[in-house]
């Protein structure tokens, strides 16, 4: 069988989040170059209405096959993607882009090698954090999610909205999947209560700028200079299924 060439991939979060029995714990993950059998992955249209072609990709190209995606933070997550894309597709990416100004949509062409890890601070040894809240003085303890409870909280959500259409329930089920304990206490019914009925926005907008600040992940801003009026802004780029398509447009 042969030997199929492979680059390691550096995690942003340096592997400190994850237990020292996870394999993740190395902080630097094994990827394969894709070939046309990944490429069937990518193209099956059952895959992607189910959601689940991206994970399927990953799972074909990571070696390490004890690995499972569902332990992995979002943040590496979407590295590892980056690399994939680079390893089988190569570094320039097409998309449209909305200029902010003048509503004109123009192509640009994105060099992926030049997207920045988001990496986590030294000092910090696990994936439990803490905060006291400003307003009204809680202590907080919380973790980050893995994949696997970013997806709960979506699939939460999205049973909800079809019940209450109108409102989304993002934030306060993110919370509620994130917060350990609310002043030490750690029961769920302590935890639900406090972000429903107590999270004031005043330490919301304090708790996600920490958030923010702390969490691994990859910064998908990429510059670009309208060439119809010549305004200059960031564009967010999508990790969707069409990022994996060279010159795709999308």
């Amino acid at each position: 069988m042969a030997n199929f060439p492979t680059e390691m991939v550096n995690l942003p979060s340096k592997g400190k989040l994850y237990p020292k029995t996870s394999p993740l714990s190395k902080g630097e993950v094994e990827l394969k170059y894709m070939t046309a059998k990944e490429e069937d992955i990518l193209t099956s249209i059952n895959l992607i209405r189910k959601g689940i072609v991206l994970d399927k990709l990953l799972e074909a190209l990571i070696v390490d096959k004890s690995i499972k995606l569902d332990d992995m933070l979002v943040g590496d997550k979407n590295a590892i993607l980056i690399a994939a894309r680079i390893l089988g597709y190569g570094k320039e990416y097409t998309l449209q882009a909305l200029c902010d100004a003048c509503d004109e949509r123009s192509q640009l062409k994105v060099d992926c090698t030049k997207f920045k890890d988001i990496e986590i601070d030294d000092k910090i040894k696990e994936n439990k954090f803490s905060i006291d809240l400003p307003t009204t003085k809680v202590k907080l303890e919380f973790k980050l999610l893995t994949s696997a409870e970013e997806l709960e909280v979506v699939k939460e959500v999205e049973g909800l909205q079809k019940i209450q259409p109108d409102l989304n329930f993002i934030n306060s089920y993110r919370y509620k999947k994130m917060i350990i304990s609310v002043n030490g206490e750690t029961q769920k019914s302590v935890v639900n209560d406090f972000v429903d009925n107590k999270f004031l926005t005043r330490d919301t907008v304090v708790f996600k700028k920490y958030l923010k600040e702390l969490t691994p992940d990859v910064d998908m801003g990429y510059p670009f200079e309208c060439p119809k009026c010549g305004a200059s802004q960031e564009v967010d780029v999508p990790l969707g299924t069409g990022f994996f398509w060279p010159d795709s447009g999308i």
